[in-house]
């Protein structure tokens, strides 16, 4: 918005994929990349097991009693 504040000239965006060609003009900095990898929320994670109907079977059950043990594990 500041670019087309300071210097009204026409200029259409130009949709570049990769890295940015000369002449793209850009007025907001790439987005920072993350510190560490992604890692599932354990209390989300619990209540969205919760809800499901499957939880019954053994497999999800055993997983649902378990969590504490594996975020402790580092698997959350």
């Amino acid at each position: 918005m500041w670019l087309w504040l300071a210097f009204p000239e026409p200029r259409l965006p130009v949709p570049a994929s990769g890295g940015m060609p000369d002449g793209v003009l850009r007025d907001d900095p790439p987005a920072p990349h993350p510190c560490h990898l992604f890692r599932a929320d354990p209390a989300a994670f619990q209540r969205t097991l919760v809800r499901l109907p499957t939880v019954r079977s053994p497999w999800l059950r055993e997983i649902l009693e378990n969590l504490t043990q594996h975020v402790r594990a580092g698997l959350f």
